[in-house]
């Protein structure tokens, strides 16, 4: 899947800038390592194949939206647009889930 970053400041996670997010080292490195999962992945039932992700289809207010752990407090949030080749996943957010 080919990744896209909904702004350009969520774009610095792949970068040596990552540490300008705020975010703990240790969630900055779990984060690269689980967008390279995202990236090798073909399409939707990979991520659900894959149980280390704890991949999830969010409801409610966040309907559209799905998740993986970066660790036990942070997420990283993203849709995915099945219809295009290879399929498009646009990382809307990093954050803490609590």
């Amino acid at each position: 899947m080919r990744i896209e970053f909904a702004d350009e400041a969520l774009k610095r996670i792949c970068t040596d800038e990552a540490h300008k997010l705020g975010l703990p080292f240790a969630v900055i490195k779990a984060a690269q390592r689980k967008l390279l999962q995202l990236e090798a992945a073909v399409d939707e039932r990979d991520l659900r194949n894959l149980k280390s992700l704890h991949f999830k289809k969010l409801q409610g207010a966040r309907s559209g939206r799905h998740s993986v752990r970066v660790n036990g407090q942070y997420r990283i949030e993203f849709t995915i647009s099945e219809g295009l080749k290879p399929p498009v996943i646009t990382i809307l957010e990093i954050g803490d889930t609590h």
